[in-house]
């Protein structure tokens, strides 16, 4: 591989990133001089000289280092900025806060058996001063709606695939299902940082919690935020719980936020078949 190339993959490896509009034209004139300078025809003594340099692997990487630097010099002249955006998790719950709406994906991993998982993705709607929503698919069927409705005090379960429905009290507390209720469980904690990763082309930075007082002894959490926004990407959460009266791993992750986006209130109004019957709660 030549000089170029190895020092492109230096530059393309690290998590730098340099402005849109200059990055490509840096990059390409730098890798242009150097490989132009293979071309010129050096005395005797200078050819000895640089082999003699390159045969030392520190020096290898001293040059390397140099002509990078060179490149982020070069990026004052020609205007542009080094982006080393990094993640504020002080601020990430206090700018979620701040948002009235979201709709995100979730999908709940349930293990049955060894070779038997329980999967059930959902689409889920936020509204602040509304209430939630989530329609749960099964084998890719829309086959359960819940909504969640604090003014009117209650939630209410819809299967689709049992033609019954059920209606719930509940407290003004938020539920399980706003993400913002996990964000704040996470970063609450005393949690480790997991450096960077890309999640859906989004350059991100995460951290992981131990709560044993939620996700029990084995339970983990972990919260991936994207550098340049300070927003949640993705979120996990791996637990056992009880599930049809057993002790079962449980995994969901929640991604694909859209945060502050215009949301119908009328999905948030339950829509109730009538020849649907109404389970008792015990």
């Amino acid at each position: 591989m030549s000089y170029s190339k190895k020092i492109k993959n230096l530059f393309t490896q690290s998590n730098i990133k340099v402005n849109n509009q200059v990055n490509d034209r840096i990059i390409k004139d730098s890798l242009k001089a150097l490989d132009e300078s293979h071309i010129l025809q050096p005395s005797e003594i200078e050819i000895e000289t640089w082999r003699i340099i390159m045969r030392k692997p520190i020096t290898k990487i001293a040059i390397a280092a140099i002509i990078i630097m060179a490149v982020f010099m070069s990026v004052n002249y020609f205007g542009g900025s080094v982006d080393i955006a990094t993640v504020a998790w002080g601020g990430v719950l206090d700018k979620v806060e701040q948002i009235p709406t979201v709709i995100f994906d979730m999908t709940a991993e349930i293990t049955i058996s060894e070779d038997e998982k329980l999967v059930l993705p959902s689409k889920n709607y936020v509204a602040e001063g509304i209430g939630t929503r989530s329609d749960i698919y099964l084998n890719s069927q829309l086959s359960i709606i819940k909504y969640r409705l604090p003014m009117e005090k209650a939630a209410y379960e819809i299967r689709l695939d049992r033609k019954e429905y059920s209606r719930f009290e509940i407290q003004d507390e938020q539920a399980s299902d706003d993400p913002r209720v996990w964000l704040e469980m996470i970063l609450s904690g005393d949690y480790t940082e997991l450096g960077r990763n890309t999640i859906n082309n989004i350059v991100v930075e995460g951290i992981s919690v131990i709560r044993p007082d939620i996700v029990g002894e084995k339970g983990i959490m972990r919260l991936w935020v994207d550098v340049q926004t300070n927003l949640p990407v993705m979120i996990e959460v791996e637990m056992v719980g009880m599930e049809a009266g057993q002790m079962r791993q449980q995994r969901f992750v929640m991604e694909n936020f859209e945060w502050n986006t215009e949301i119908d209130p009328d999905i948030f109004v339950p829509d109730i078949p009538e020849d649907f019957t109404q389970r008792k709660i015990r």
